[in-house]
């Protein structure tokens, strides 16, 4: 399954033996003889040496035995012994000393954590970052098991990212097509970006509860936090859709974050008490360290003075939160600033940002409604005429060449290195804070906030 293989049924587990003066040996152990365990076995050692060199960047020589075990009392000791593969290296490509070892295990660390950034499409350019500890302990799920699973993740822990490696996972394990999983989020810009990996069927909120989806088997659902009831109960109907199977019920995990709900209707999700099973995501890996002690300030606020449709329970997850240091950056917050004066301050900060060697895939703008939207897209792209970036898209163009431009909520999922926030403000004085944190959450580096008088 790490090697993004379709798994075999009758196979027990993988083994990977690593040991001084030897070569790698994968055993593969199975449950009852097969024809075709060897050529399982076989594929999976392959696959495993590619990956050691290709991905994990491993420069010496490398070789990977596969051997079969079987747990079935008609196999004796000869055939276990036969089921090695026969093919013998040179004493060269044995691990010599702790040194050759441990560059073997550094690199197998990067296959078995490593994934695509989300950035790697906007930049042209696969970029490789480590699934946390704790991500891979929920990745490693047995998904027969854990058919229904509830996923609290704190803003920067990434809960999109194992959304994904969720659904790259069901494909796997399920042997099942990309139309049989849907994937569900609030907004459609992180629809079309979700849509555009080409890993499952990806919908809103409001057009799964308009369609029946007689196709789908297994239902991912990410940022669940911001879901509302207005138009009809999407939680019983995703579970009704899961279990139409009984012999076999599809996967339902749901990922949210209370710290980011923006708005105080019913979300429709189940009262905290019956979100069972439940893993925590409290790690936060995204942000800056300026930008993170930010965070961690304003997600203190709302705890101490949660909305009333936040269960206070489910903020206590912030007591356990880690985060990561070492990451540079910045944060700036700027107040009573007129338009002209925030477009003029943007334009020249995304100026020497391009200077620097940034680009416009960079940079997002980011406004409280689509009607601020409107009001300052003419005046941005005036001042915007000075650089070489003079072109704006909403969120929903995503990998696209432009500065984005577009409301905090519907940026909702979605990253960039450089975030410009001007007037986040909500008409619910007790949600501006968690508004605050969406959108400093969606800035990896460097973060502006223009804030008015009443903020």
């Amino acid at each position: 399954m790490d090697l993004n293989l379709q798994e075999k049924p009758g196979v027990i587990c993988d083994a990977l033996l690593i040991a001084q003066n030897s070569t790698p040996i994968l055993y593969t152990i199975l449950r009852e003889q097969d024809a075709e365990g060897q050529d399982y076995c076989s594929h999976t050692a392959f696959t495993l040496k590619q990956n050691l060199v290709n991905v994990g960047g491993y420069t010496g020589k490398v070789c990977v035995r596969a051997k079969v075990l079987c747990l079935s009392p008609e196999s004796s000791t000869e055939a276990l012994e036969a089921a090695v593969s026969p093919m013998h290296y040179p004493l060269s490509y044995r691990l010599a000393g702790t040194q050759h070892m441990e560059a073997l295990l550094q690199s197998l660390v990067i296959v078995l954590l490593g994934f695509r950034s989300l950035l790697s499409d906007q930049l042209g350019c696969e970029v490789l970052n480590l699934l946390t500890a704790q991500q891979y302990e929920i990745f490693s799920k047995s998904l027969r098991k854990n058919r229904e699973l509830f996923v609290h993740g704190l803003p920067g822990s990434g809960k999109t990212i194992m959304a994904m490696k969720i659904m790259e996972k069901i494909r796997n394990v399920f042997h099942c097509e990309e139309q049989r999983i849907l994937y569900v989020c609030e907004n459609q810009p992180l629809r079309n970006f979700i849509s555009n990996r080409k890993i499952c069927e990806a919908v809103t909120r409001k057009t799964f509860l308009k369609n029946h989806f007689e196709h789908i088997q297994h239902i991912i659902i990410d940022e669940a936090q911001n879901f509302r009831t207005e138009d009809g109960d999407w939680y019983g109907k995703a579970k009704t859709i899961t279990q139409r199977a009984k012999q076999d019920p599809g996967i339902l995990w749901i990922f949210l974050d209370y710290f980011q709900t923006s708005h105080s209707d019913d979300s429709g999700l189940p009262p905290l008490s019956e979100q069972y099973p439940r893993e925590e995501l409290t790690r936060i890996v995204r942000n800056a360290d300026p930008i993170a002690k930010y965070l961690q300030k304003e997600m203190q606020v709302i705890r101490n003075n949660p909305s009333f449709n936040i269960p206070p329970g489910s903020l206590e997850v912030l007591l356990e939160a880690e985060w990561s240091q070492g990451v540079q950056g910045n944060l700036k917050i700027k107040k009573h600033f007129t338009v002209e004066q925030i477009v003029t301050y943007v334009a020249n900060e995304c100026k020497c940002f391009f200077e620097r060697g940034y680009s416009p895939k960079d940079v997002a703008v980011l406004v409280s409604t689509a009607r601020e939207v409107e009001r300052y897209k003419y005046e941005l792209l005036k001042a915007l005429r000075k650089t070489r970036a003079v072109q704006l898209s909403d969120a929903c163009d995503i990998l696209s060449d432009h500065i984005i431009l577009d409301s905090v909520r519907r940026f909702s999922g979605l990253e960039r290195n450089i975030v410009f926030g001007i007037h986040p403000r909500t008409a619910d004085s007790l949600i501006l804070h968690n508004i605050l944190v969406c959108l400093a959450s969606r800035a990896k580096q460097h973060l502006y906030i223009f804030l008015c008088g009443d903020c």
